[in-house]
């Protein structure tokens, strides 16, 4: 099939191009109103840099094929001592947020060999930090401490924590077996310490940035010490990869998805929804929302740029953020990820006798009341002629999370290059860590501390 080939349905305003994609990990129907010619070359070109960039600051497109980085991780598990049996990530952002969509979104797959229970706690909210404190027995956890620059205020505050636990518990040697750190290669205070320490460690590559390194260690370590299979996460993204540059591209989902979304980027809807029919998933829109949200929110040559992402869960969200998207402003996209399985067999029974309205459900499976509510709620949305793409999943695996994975990066990046912005870095965040460590005290921030509290009026 051609570049240029389709297939289309066709009805009012709505137009519904579906891409063909035969046995990939998932398949993607967009609808949208019918609006200008869109510039395929823009695209291409924009497609063929980020391409281009793949040893630079695109590194994250590489990592599939990283078998390094792969071989290291599988080592680092198996040299965990048996005694292990959970595992407690710290990481906040891009450093915990792939790890705990992975962790629930592949929670009802059997796992493999020595798998553990693992959490992740991310922030410094010290209600959580205490409930965590009481989970943590350094007998049989195992630390692991994620942050790119090694210099991440929460996760430092949470390591000086959990580390005098681990040395109260059994000294310098157990915190040298007990802890594993996953930071910069070379610099950074984690990298420090680790070195001081005798801590095991593994690589960040330092051309990935936080929020697209959930298929380096930060994300694989821990999916791994779950039991999962690493290398077929790894494969779906591959797979992603291989399409974006394959001879029927335009088709391909990721492509489809950033057509449309650039196109109502420039009509002006301001807020993309990513809605799950899968409680699993809901971390999963967590880890979407920064990713998005921090790449394309830029001040670019033409003025500020961004879309607002918003993540929803169904049928919950039918009782809440619908009615806003039904009548509300019309500033919304929606992405609908609905998921074939697995799911457990719940068949509603018979209960007529105690209410006849209890009928309507007898003899359904659960999921079929689920996917009926969905469905409903996108007919509904149609209706209104709103934006809508359904992906589906046909099984929820790692193979489909990891092309999940890099389907969302990809896309997120592509638009970024067509916008013309930089989707790697994130210069807005970088004032509010300067005042808050001015706040904090630090030696040689005492004027952020000051210029802090003049805008606070006062009040700390």
């Amino acid at each position: 099939m051609s570049e240029k080939e389709s297939v289309r349905e066709k009805s009012g305003h709505e137009e519904s191009v579906r891409a063909p994609v035969g046995d990939f990990p998932f398949s993607l129907d967009v609808r949208f109103e019918s609006g200008g010619g869109f510039q395929w070359t823009a695209l291409w070109e924009a497609l063929d840099r980020l391409l281009d960039d793949r040893d630079g600051p695109a590194a994250f497109l590489g990592l599939p094929d990283d078998h390094d980085a792969l071989e290291s991780v599988l080592g680092a598990v198996g040299r965990v001592p048996d005694g292990f049996r959970r595992v407690l990530v710290l990481g906040i952002g891009g450093s915990g947020l792939g790890a705990r969509a992975g962790l629930e979104a592949l929670a009802p797959l059997e796992t493999r060999g020595r798998a553990r229970e693992v959490r992740v706690l991310s922030n410094v909210d010290p209600s959580s930090v205490a409930d965590a404190l009481d989970w943590f027995d350094p007998a049989d956890t195992l630390l692991s401490v994620v942050s790119k620059s090694g210099g991440t205020i929460e996760t430092l505050s949470q390591f000086a924590l959990f580390a005098d636990r681990i040395l109260a518990f059994g000294g310098a040697k157990a915190l040298a077996d007990g802890v594993t750190i996953i930071t910069d290669p070379e610099s950074g205070p984690l990298r420090a310490m680790a070195s001081s320490a005798g801590c095991a460690t593994l690589d960040v590559p330092p051309l990935v940035g936080g929020r697209f390194s959930v298929l380096t260690p930060v994300g694989l370590f821990p999916l791994a010490m779950a039991g999962h299979d690493i290398a077929r996460i790894l494969e779906g993204a591959r797979r992603v990869i291989d399409g974006v540059k394959g001879p029927d591209r335009s088709m391909q989902p990721t492509i489809r998805s950033a057509v449309h979304h650039i196109g109502l980027m420039h009509q002006g809807v301001s807020v993309r929804v990513l809605w799950a029919y899968c409680d699993r998933l809901a971390s999963f829109g967590d880890w979407f929302c920064q990713l998005w949200a921090e790449s394309l929110g830029k001040v670019g040559e033409s003025g500020r740029v961004g879309q607002t992402p918003l993540r929803a869960v169904g049928s919950t969200d039918q009782h809440s953020l619908l009615q806003l998207f039904m009548e509300g402003p019309r500033e919304h996209c929606l992405t609908f990820l609905r998921v074939g399985g697995p799911w457990p067999h719940l068949e509603v029974p018979d209960m007529t006798a105690l209410a006849p309205a209890l009928g309507e459900f007898a003899g359904k499976d659960l999921k079929d009341v689920l996917d009926a509510l969905g469905k409903g709620t996108m007919a509904a949305l149609l209706e209104e002629q709103l934006p809508l793409v359904d992906m589906q999943v046909p099984d929820l695996d790692e193979e489909s999370l990891g092309a999940l994975f890099m389907h969302f990066e990809v896309e997120t990046a592509l638009i970024g290059y067509v916008l013309g912005i930089d989707p790697f870095d994130q210069p807005g965040v970088e004032t509010g860590k300067l005042f808050a460590h001015g706040l904090m005290g630090r030696t040689g921030s005492e004027d952020y501390g000051r210029q802090a509290m003049r805008l606070l009026g006062g009040r700390g």
